[in-house]
Order: structure tokens, then sequence, then C-alpha cells
């Protein structure tokens, strides 16, 4: 298998914790080797067909890196680690424009900011009608004029951020991994507000990107908690816990809030790493119902029903109103499953070898399978208009549909 360290260390972590053994162990016993589950044997339903395929730059490799594409109308915008965006054709693939975001620093700033092996791109695309938006390595927030991938502007934000920004009108919205949210003028890239968070001495290589409802910014913090923030100052309205710091070491303390949360008909589901998946009335505020959980993918909602990946890639679907157990998987586990995608009466989940797994919404069984990317894919899936868009690990987007 290539390139499978990243997925391996996520899951010797949460084994690790699960197991409650010791981090170094007593120096006699040889630590426990741990195996995915091979694949299940599925009888097929439904094909998955690649329409099309697109090398877009280098890939990943064994980095911690999910750099997912971001769909406008009948445009698909993508980049890699190398610092190489593409903006393409949804239909057909067809390259529109390309960049080198390293083009948009002078000769000074490239030999400051991206020292030699640094990743110019560390977290997902974001786009608008507008603007295409990315986090660097260097710490800067790059603009770019969506029509043309011309150059609109740069600021330097707080630290490293390895979650795609969100835009929302005049506001962008960028999470780091020093604990820091931060609001930026979509104008010109200057500060708006900052909130910042307490961070704790471990935690996992990753960062939420904030959601936001009506005029709230909604983010998730390694510290275990979830906060409400208003949209326009950045100041506090609310923060509820998600996961609670137990036990003597970091890495038994460890409560991360760091895959996508999901919001349904007023509702916010949002899980964390050895914590709770929690439902709250993002209305009055008050949470609907809670479900031991731990999870480092994110949420899914379709069905009536709430989709985790667990930390070692169980999935679970919940009754989406009152939080009880509808269906569970255990045969994927410990294949490193990434965030689910809801797809009409399907979801699909991407793991560490790059095959996509197809499961029925009503009862998990599954129906489909193929694998796309050798090296894995670690991004989240993406779905427009029935098509599906998946960055794989080695550096190419994949566009499929289902047969």
């Amino acid at each position: 298998m290539k390139n499978t360290n990243t997925w391996i260390t996520l899951i010797t972590l949460s084994l690790l914790v699960f197991s409650g053994c010791s981090w170094f162990g007593d120096g006699d016993d040889e630590p426990e080797e741990i195996k995915p589950n091979p694949l299940p044997k599925i009888r097929t339903e439904t094909s998955l067909k690649v329409i099309w395929n697109k090398k877009i730059g280098k890939g990943v490799d064994d980095k911690a890196l999910r750099i997912e594409p971001k769909i406008i109308r009948k445009r698909v915008f993508v980049g890699t680690p190398d610092g190489n965006i593409r903006a393409l054709g949804s239909e057909s693939g067809r390259e529109i424009w390309a960049v080198n975001v390293k083009d948009f620093f002078s000769e000074g700033g490239l030999a400051s900011g991206f020292p030699k092996n640094l990743d110019v791109i560390t977290g997902g695309i974001e786009a608008d009608s507008e603007l295409v938006l990315l986090c660097s390595g260097s710490g800067h927030l790059v603009a770019l004029n969506q029509s043309d991938g011309s150059f609109a502007w740069k600021t330097q934000i707080s630290s490293e951020s390895l979650a795609p920004p969100k835009i929302d009108g005049d506001l962008v919205v960028v999470q780091t991994v020093d604990g820091k949210v931060s609001g930026y003028e979509s104008i010109d890239g200057s500060l708006r507000w900052e909130y910042a968070a307490k961070t704790p001495a471990l935690s996992l290589r990753g960062t939420a990107t904030p959601s936001i409802f009506e005029d709230i910014v909604i983010a998730g913090f390694s510290n275990g908690r979830v906060a409400f923030i208003t949209r326009d100052e950045g100041l506090a309205a609310l923060e509820q816990s998600v996961g609670v710091s137990q036990g003597i070491s970091d890495l038994e303390r460890l409560v991360d809030v760091d895959g996508a949360m999901a919001i349904e008909n007023n509702g916010l589901f949002i899980s964390g790493y050895q914590g709770r998946v929690l439902a709250i009335d993002l209305r009055g505020g008050k949470m609907l119902w809670e479900q031991e959980a731990s999870s480092i993918a994110g949420l899914g909602v379709g069905f009536g029903n709430v989709y985790l990946v667990s930390a070692d890639s169980q999935v679970i679907a919940y009754n989406a109103s009152n939080g009880r157990e509808v269906w569970r998987v255990d045969s994927l586990l410990n294949r490193g499953l990434n965030s689910p995608l809801v797809l009409g009466s399907y979801l699909m989940i991407s793991d560490y070898e790059g095959y996509l797994h197809l499961l029925a919404q009503s009862d998990g069984r599954f129906v489909g399978r193929k694998k796309i990317d050798s090296r894995g894919v670690g991004a989240r899936l993406i779905e427009k208009e029935g098509r599906i868009y998946a960055m794989g690990n080695g550096g190419s987007l994949f566009a499929l549909e289902i047969r």
C-alpha cells in the first residue's frame, strides 16, 4: 500500500485512546499492529462511472492535508499542495484557467514564506461568484478573481489554516490552528474581527471550517467546545461543550472538534473526538439530544438521519429527531474513512486505499464500490447536480456519476 502513513497515524491515535493503553508503554510489550479491515464482500446494486479525471498537480502524499474542491455554477475550482490552482468546466473537465499561488509572492516573499518542503496550499478551496479563496502554508489568505484567476489580494493570517475559508457576502471567515477565528473584508482582505479560544497542550492536526447561520458564525475548537460568534462584530454569543477532557495524559484529554458540522432544518449537528454528537436548535439555542461518539471526519444529514463516521471508521446512523441509533456498519473498521456524502438515497464514503463506498441510507447495506486512487481519497467528497467530485491524494480530480 502506498502513502498510508497519515491514515495509519490517525487510526493508531484513536485506538490508543480507546484501549486506554500507555503512549510509551512499559518497554516490555510490543505495540499491537493495527490492521485495517479487508474489503467486505458486497452485492453490487448500482455502479459508479468515472466521467472524466484531470491531473491538477502534486498530491498530498503522506501529509494530513485535505484540499477539497469547490463548485460554483458550472465551474470546479481545485488546488494541490504545490500551489497549483485550476478552474475546470464541471461537465467536461476542460481547463478554463490555471495559476500557481507562488506567482503572487515576490522573490523575497517566496524565500521567507515558503522554505523548502513547505506546502503552498494547506486547506481546501472556497469560492463565490467573484472570488476564489485559499490559505497558504506561509500563513496568508489569498484571493483570486474567479473569472480569470488573476490576483485580487492577500493578507497575513494569525497562523496556519488546514480548512477552507468561508465566504459570506462581504465577509471571509478563517479558522487557524492557533485557536482563532477571524473575519476579513472580502473586498480587500482587511481584518474586521478576531475571536480566540483557549487551546490545549496537544491537539489533532486539523481544524473545522466554520459555518454561518444567518448572523452567527459557528466554529468548533480543539478544546472540545463550539462557539457561536456574531457575524459582524466577532463577539461570543454562546459556547457549548462537545467533548470534556478526561484522563491524566494530554493524549487521553484530546477532545478536538475537527470534522465538518451539518445544518439542517434549523438544527446544528456536530461531533468531536472522544466526545459526543450533539443536535442543537439554532433558533432557541437548546440542545435537542446527545450521544457518546468520537469522530474526526464530520457528519452528513439525510433521509431523516444523521450520519457519523467514528474515529475507528464505523458508520453510524442516528435518528435526526431524537438521536436514537438506526443502524451501524463496522465492516470498514480502521480504513480511515472520510466525511460521509449524502447523495439521493445513498451515502458515499472514501477510504485510505482510494475506494469509494456506496451505502443505502435506509439500512446501511453496501450497494456499490469503486477504486479511483491507490494513494487514497482524503479530501471531502463534493456533489453538484448528481455528479460526485473526488480529489485523490495523488493529485487528480475525478468526476463520477451513479449509473
